[in-house]
């Protein structure tokens, strides 16, 4: 049964697919890169593809990012392998179309928004536009949601505090009450996980951080790098959960 209700690829192993969704500058690419290089040092064969960006002369994305992993054993399930491919969508006005075409057939999505002061309309409008695509999926529990506020380290009062972005949420129509939204949050620093990952390698202890095999121990990670990488890890273990319950459901019927 868990055949059928996950996706294949072109070679035919279980993949799920999530999206990174939010306005541009707020981190989407920077998170893709961040954990691409840490599996490169904790875990490479796990990398089935390396980060590809599709770039405008600026430097910034211009239809997508995309990174693939594998998850040997199933992550819990019975299948042997999986697979789950990131995305991030471009954030810039003009590709909205293009956004449309990403979402598609999405089993995950990650809302990342940007906490700066002069960045609180481009988020409001990010996630009206989200609503508008996607809300009838997210009202009806069907598609598995986090949301990640990056750039936590930037002076108080240059950004927009969390409880303002959580009452945001509920204005939008994405959550009911400050409750179920605290439940969706992580905060993070891309910038801050970024500088500590290169800069790992520069310690005095660096071997001792790594394991027999030369690859990065995981409860090594700083907690920078844990809290960047927290979000895609519970996403896909949502996905996974609730395609699980799903299939269950079915075969209960």
């Amino acid at each position: 049964m868990l055949n059928q209700i996950f996706k294949r690829d072109a070679e035919g192993v279980p993949t799920i697919k999530l999206v990174i969704f939010g306005p541009s500058l707020a981190g989407k690419t920077s998170l893709l890169a961040i954990y691409s290089i840490l599996k490169k040092v904790e875990s490479p064969e796990q990398v089935y593809s390396d980060l590809k960006k599709i770039e405008d002369p600026s430097g910034r994305t211009a239809l997508f990012d995309q990174s693939v992993f594998e998850l040997p054993k199933g992550q819990g399930t019975t299948l042997p392998l999986m697979r789950y491919a990131l995305y991030s969508v471009a954030g810039q006005d003009r590709y909205k179309e293009t956004r449309k075409v990403v979402l598609r057939g999405t089993d995950g999505l990650m809302i990342m928004l940007d906490p700066s002061v002069e960045q609180f309309d481009s988020n409001k409008e990010s996630l009206i536009e989200l609503m508008n695509l996607l809300g009838e999926q997210i009202n009806s529990n069907e598609l598995p949601w986090i949301l990640v506020i990056n750039k936590v380290d930037l002076p108080q009062e240059q950004r927009t505090g969390t409880e303002e972005i959580m009452k945001l949420l509920i204005e939008i129509g994405l959550v009911q009450n400050i409750g179920e939204a605290y439940q969706k949050v992580h905060e993070m620093s891309c910038l801050q996980a970024k500088d500590d990952l290169l800069a790992m390698p520069k310690r005095q202890d660096w071997k001792e951080l790594l394991d027999t095999s030369g690859r990065l121990r995981r409860d090594a990670r700083p907690q920078s790098v844990i809290r960047a990488a927290a979000p895609i890890e519970n996403l896909t273990r949502l996905v996974i959960e609730h395609k699980i319950r799903k299939i269950r459901g079915q075969v209960s019927k």
